[in-house]
């Protein structure tokens, strides 16, 4: 009994040294791979766009949002001034009308009376 366990050991010992190195070429693979692309990508990485630089393009880009803001808001303000001109011509028509409106009864009721007066109605 003694030498079957001794086998059964050693053959444990066999697949577990197998599978172990296969896990330990597996992480080494994997660990060189990515040490290999985070010096790829700093590589190709240029100077300019490291965080330095890029602090310079979100103020700019903060900037060109700021501007597009103030164009929308004078263009806003454009709109309502042209609205409220719009509406005082309108209102002004309408009150030029109105009273041409009032008016025009009251001139054709004296025209009637003097008609009247004159015997002509």
């Amino acid at each position: 009994m003694g030498h079957e366990i001794a086998d059964i050991l050693e053959t444990l010992a066999v697949f577990g040294g197998i599978f172990g190195g296969i896990a330990t070429v597996i992480w080494a693979s994997a660990k060189a791979k990515l040490e290999h692309r985070k010096l790829d990508m700093m590589s190709r990485m240029p100077l300019e766009t490291r965080p330095a630089a890029s602090e310079d393009k979100v103020l700019a880009e903060m900037k060109a949002m700021r501007q597009q803001m103030e164009q929308m808001q004078s263009t806003g303000h454009q709109f309502d001034l042209s609205f409220d001109e719009a509406l005082n011509r309108l209102e002004g028509r309408i009150s030029r009308v109105e009273t041409k409106v009032a008016v025009t009864p009251v001139v054709a009721a004296s025209s009637e009376d003097i008609r009247q007066r004159l015997g002509q109605g």
